[in-house]
């Protein structure tokens, strides 16, 4: 009974993500597989992040979707869901682009072992991040603005959206591989 009022409580405890890893992760060890654990990735972003029922009526299909997009572990598997989810139900509206975003950016979090993301007031925060001089002359070159903090290991940009916040995370991408 996976997904019935029984479980339900334990899906509100801990997230869906979690949940779903884990749920991933007992059903690996009962089948004998071993899976790798993934580096957890936190993104918190005050906007609107989620299928609407006008997109996709079913809760199961929401579910299975929601799963999906946190189980993806790359960028041409993000791309693929994409398309595969705007064929099924056409155009993305802004929450579910949102989603993708946000999944897009933890995958970019986690290559250049960062653990968190945060978007609030106008400002995006990426952490902790250990930038070597070559890496900072490279990330001003990519994005002047952001803003490097030694003692805390934190890389911060003013920005008004998402969009720009999310950028943050590719501009240290860049950043890492010109340097």
């Amino acid at each position: 009974d996976l997904l019935g009022a029984e479980q339900s409580g334990h899906v509100a405890a801990l997230g869906f993500e979690l949940y779903v890893e884990m749920l991933n992760e007992a059903v690996a060890e009962l089948s004998g597989q071993r899976r790798l654990a993934v580096r957890p990735v936190r993104v918190d972003a005050r906007v609107d992040a989620y299928i609407p029922a006008s997109y996709v009526a079913s809760e199961a299909l929401k579910i299975d979707l929601h799963r999906r997009l946190a189980l993806v572990e790359d960028d041409d598997e993000l791309r693929e869901l994409h398309a595969a989810t705007e064929d099924r139900y056409g155009p993305l509206p802004e929450p579910v682009e949102n989603l993708f975003a946000i999944q897009e950016a933890k995958l970019k979090l986690a290559r250049i072992g960062a653990d968190y993301l945060v978007f609030r007031g106008g400002r995006a925060t990426v952490g902790p991040l250990v930038l070597g001089s070559q890496e900072l002359r490279a990330l001003r070159g990519v994005v002047d603005t952001a803003v490097y903090t030694a003692a805390r290991h934190e890389v911060a940009l003013r920005t008004d959206d998402l969009k720009g916040a999310l950028g943050l995370a590719d501009a240290i991408v860049q950043a890492r591989q010109a340097a």
